[in-house]
């Protein structure tokens, strides 16, 4: 089962109006801004401010077991598995471009919650990702399905899959991974 199916089933079976794209996001740009296994406790109460409510003791396992992989998958030495939960190609293209947006604005979200964007140097790679990030994070116009749409779809998936990456990397500190 993808990423984004595993998220979408237990917000749904939870109740939780939360889209699991969007969630992902927060998770992942909390990990990049954080970079390493912080505090438990606190990404618990983390979790439950992110879905407006207690936190489902199945939606925890999920959200640990996926945040410490996409550390492994982060990390100096992965392979770069990393990857986006988002819905696969077989959805509409409209579900598509608007899961991207939904995390991109989840990643900015879960960034800004550790406070590191304070700490971007106005000129580098990092403060341009994250710019980036915010016009994905701002699409809202309808796409129909074609093969052109499709093309820049997938190219904006790995453009923001990248873009997280080099987050992750630039803003590494020595050690943290």
């Amino acid at each position: 089962m993808s990423a984004f199916l595993s998220y979408q089933d237990e917000l749904s079976s939870c109740d939780i109006d939360l889209h699991a794209s969007e969630l992902h996001g927060m998770l992942i740009g909390y990990l990049c801004a954080v970079k390493k296994a912080s505090n438990q406790g606190h990404r618990a109460s983390l979790y439950r401010e992110w879905i407006g409510g207690e936190l489902p003791a199945s939606l925890a396992v999920l959200l640990e077991t996926s945040y410490r992989h996409t550390l492994e998958n982060l990390g100096e030495y992965a392979d770069f598995d990393f990857s986006l939960a988002i819905p696969d190609d077989s959805s509409p293209i409209e579900d598509r471009v608007k899961s991207i947006a939904l995390w991109s604005g989840g990643f900015l979200s879960g960034y800004g919650e550790a406070g590191r964007h304070q700490d971007v140097d106005s000129k580098s790679d990092v403060k341009e990702a994250l710019q980036d990030l915010a016009r994905i994070a701002a699409m809202s116009d309808e796409v129909p399905e074609g093969e052109e749409n499709e093309t820049d779809l997938v190219e904006i998936v790995e453009f923001v899959r990248i873009s997280a990456l080099l987050i992750f990397s630039e803003t590494a500190s020595p050690g943290a991974h």
